[in-house]
This record gives C-alpha cells, sequence and structure tokens, in this order.
C-alpha cells in the first residue's frame, strides 16, 4: 500500500476527534470536523490504519490501543513511535536509505525522490513533513535533508 499523501496534523486532528467522542465514533461525524472533505478524509483514515493508529468497521472509527497512546502522551513518545513505524513503511524507507546513503542530499533533490516514486509536488512535501515530524530526517540550513 502507498502512503496517503496527508499532513501530520490531519492524522492528529482525526484521533483527537475521535478520542473526545468517546474513542469511537461514525465516520459522518468526523467528517466535519478533520478539515477535510469526504474524499480526503479517506485518505487520512488510510494513513492512521497504516500506521496502526485507528481501526475502520462499517463506517466507524475506532482508536486502537497505539492511537489512544497517540493522542494522551506526550508528542516525543508518539515521535519515537512513529519513527519505528515509518522507517519501515514506504515512501519513507526509500527516502531514509537515499539521504543516509548520500550523506545529505538537497531539500529539491529529496522532492524529486519522492515524485520518482509516484508523488506529486504537495504530496512529496507531505511525505517530508511526516519524516521530519517522525525525526528520521531533519531539515539542515533550510536547504539540506540530512538523516536524523
Amino acid at each position: 500500500m502507498r502512503f496517503p499523501p496527508v499532513g501530520v496534523d490531519q492524522v492528529l486532528g482525526l484521533l483527537k476527534i475521535i478520542h473526545n467522542l468517546g474513542g469511537r465514533a461514525d465516520a459522518m461525524y468526523v467528517n466535519d470536523a478533520v478539515d477535510a472533505d469526504m474524499g480526503d478524509l479517506s485518505h487520512v483514515v488510510d494513513a492512521a490504519e497504516a500506521l496502526g493508529l485507528v481501526k475502520a468497521q462499517g463506517g466507524d472509527l475506532e482508536l486502537t490501543a497505539e492511537g489512544r497512546l497517540a493522542v494522551e502522551r506526550p508528542v516525543r513518545e508518539f515521535q519515537k513511535r512513529l519513527r519505528d513505524k515509518l522507517g519501515s513503511l514506504e515512501p519513507f524507507a526509500s527516502l531514509l536509505k537515499f539521504i543516509t546513503e548520500a550523506g545529505r542530499v538537497e531539500f529539491e533533490e529529496a522532492l524529486k525522490f519522492i515524485q520518482s516514486l509516484g508523488y506529486d509536488a504537495d504530496s512529496a512535501k507531505k511525505i517530508i513533513d511526516w519524516a521530519v515530524f517522525a525525526q528520521l530526517v531533519e531539515i539542515d540550513d533550510g536547504d539540506w535533508v540530512v538523516p536524523a
């Protein structure tokens, strides 16, 4: 499965909304609060499922134990867990290998690499945002992407 190009904030927002609704909610109630239309919500849910944070069953969305921890614990703990998870998912594993082998790459070169994997420019930026958030990579001097 290809990782959906959604924002970190969209997934975290989804988790918080479901948490505030008792840990389980009808997807129709969640849609307006996530700042996404129904098409985009499905991508946000797909990303959350790929990360093991949410289970979708018959129109309901339910937080997993990992999803609850993501909302209830400090962000740093979530970032550590996410780092382990994303490091083995595509396109993050390929991006990390590409950057690690090079030592550092220009930001634009990292974007082009992700685009070569089938993502558009906006989606490639979201993938890098996830990698930075999960502390797989860092942006150095504003122009370089380096392993974290």
